[in-house]
């Protein structure tokens, strides 16, 4: 593992330093593919390591091990394939393996309950794409994924471009746990932790590398844009407040993960590939450091703020930020205007810097302790202002040799799909201030149980895997209670 992932260190530095895409045994070496593989590899190896201590002494050890370096290997593969066969076998091999390390505790009904789920839905995903694969090479006779790229601007009829790249839209929703297809994740918690910090930070992001590797031609399908958005901005809405509602830190982080791959999608809906890519590996590293400390006693949370002063700051916050980012990406030469998904991006920062206000200022009126929080809070506006254009700008200039520049066209359904989830976490900004109160009330309080089963959309696939795969095992019964 670890000279897997200083090979794909090396790999990234050459195309950093020479982009130009290599083709070798059915897999493709360009910027996107070097550095998604160095992601997984590099999470595959602090896991690893982390993995060989943990379960020292234990019997699964050397069989836990091996399951874990097949399954890197082939997320490596997958992400760097270009052949579409050697693509399709990496998914298998991938999924096999992952299978088996969510089952490596083979008589607990809470773990091998949820792996069929998850396997279930995952070949459901490798339908859906494999079916756009078929196409593709009926249509186009392409089988590679550059082939398939390089169609969104080639001399093809624009009407097969559509059923290609919404299916690939469907099965990107299906990798990466988007509503409804999202029950599985939070509930494979009962396997050893190494498995959920590789999965959550490296294979639930498959759907996310799909969407960059297929950028051009995603792009060129308005249909497949707006799934992608309104299943992005669902997952949202559903993912963040079961976050809110979980006791337990590994069901919370898993949640986490929905609506942080529902934000990802959203990103790849609105052509903000260079985002998402950004979001990818931010979101990876994080997600991996988070799942392996878990065990940690959490920091005890703070007192809640008054609703009112809390609101004040956000939208106060907000404001000053929207006008600080765009002189930022224009001092850069970027104009957040000219794209509905890099003004709606804008606003995301500029509603990310307003929370970070109602934390900072909204707990405390004396003035000794809010004047170093509102120091605090210019910081992170001037931070925020230039370290958010400028991260685009990297990444749009160095995936732009692979991808190209997407965008979605400034027209009224473009600006509809930048208004959808900006909507929504506005809205979820406003609710999580609110909750110290909204628990007082009677509804609210039934919203947080609803909240804490994660609104029970994942029975329905839970039942349908049990129907179709019928097993002896039985979980004791999983309905929280607040």
């Amino acid at each position: 593992m670890d000279a897997l992932a200083v090979a794909s260190l090396a790999l990234l530095a050459w195309q950093a330093a020479r982009p130009e895409p290599v083709d070798v045994a059915g897999l493709r070496i360009d910027r996107a593919t070097a550095l998604f593989g160095l992601l997984v590899a590099g999470i595959g190896a602090v896991t690893m390591r982390y993995s060989l201590r943990a379960l020292a002494g234990d019997p699964s050890r050397e069989r836990f091990a091996v399951r874990m370096a097949v399954a890197t290997g082939a997320a490596w593969v997958s992400a760097t394939a270009n052949l579409l066969p050697v693509l399709v076998g990496a998914w298998i091999v991938q999924a096999i393996a992952l299978h088996g390390l969510l089952t490596i505790r083979h008589d607990r009904p809470q773990a091998v309950l949820p792996a069929r789920t998850a396997f279930a839905i995952g070949r459901v995903g490798d339908l859906l794409l494999v079916t756009a694969f078929a196409l593709a090479w009926r249509d186009w006779g392409a089988v590679r994924v550059s082939e398939i790229v390089a169609s969104a601007t080639g001399a093809v009829d624009p009407a097969t471009l559509a059923p290609v790249a919404v299916l690939l839209a469907l099965g990107a929703a299906a990798k990466s746990a988007q509503v409804p297809m999202h029950a599985w994740l939070p509930e494979t918690m009962e396997a050893p932790t190494p498995v959920s910090a590789l999965m959550h930070a490296g294979m639930v992001n498959a759907g996310g590398v799909l969407m960059v590797r297929f950028a051009p031609i995603v792009a060129e399908v308005p249909a497949a844009c707006l799934l992608m958005v309104l299943a992005g901005s669902a997952t949202i809405a559903i993912g963040m407040p079961s976050m809110w509602a979980q006791v337990k830190v590994k069901r919370e982080l898993a949640w986490s993960t929905i609506a942080q791959m529902g934000f990802m999608m959203v990103q790849c809906g609105l052509a903000a590939f260079p985002a998402a890519a950004l979001h990818v590996v931010g979101h990876g590293c994080y997600k991996a450091w988070s799942f392996l400390r878990a065990g940690d006693v959490p920091a005890p949370a703070p007192a809640p703020a008054p609703f009112g002063r809390s609101l004040a700051m956000l939208a106060l916050g907000t404001a000053l930020a929207a006008p600080a980012i765009a002189a930022g990406a224009w001092w850069l030469g970027m104009d957040v205007l000219h794209a509905p998904g890099e003004c709606a991006l804008a606003c995301v920062l500029a509603l990310s810097v307003g929370q970070a206000w109602a934390a900072l200022l909204g707990r405390t009126a004396d003035l000794r302790r809010t004047a170093r929080a509102a120091a605090a809070g210019v910081a992170v506006l001037a931070t925020v202002a230039v370290a958010g254009p400028l991260a685009w700008v990297g990444m749009s200039a160095f995936l732009e040799p692979v991808i190209g520049t997407p965008s979605i066209a400034p027209t009224a359904l473009g600006w509809t799909m930048a208004a959808i989830p900006l909507a929504v976490m506005a809205a979820l900004a406003v609710m999580h201030l609110a909750l110290p109160v909204l628990d007082r009330r009677p509804w609210g309080f039934a919203l947080h149980v609803h909240a804490l089963n994660g609104f029970y959309l994942g029975t329905a696939s839970e039942r349908l895997v049990d129907t179709l795969w019928p097993t002896s095992l039985r979980p004791a019964r999983t309905t929280t209670h607040a």
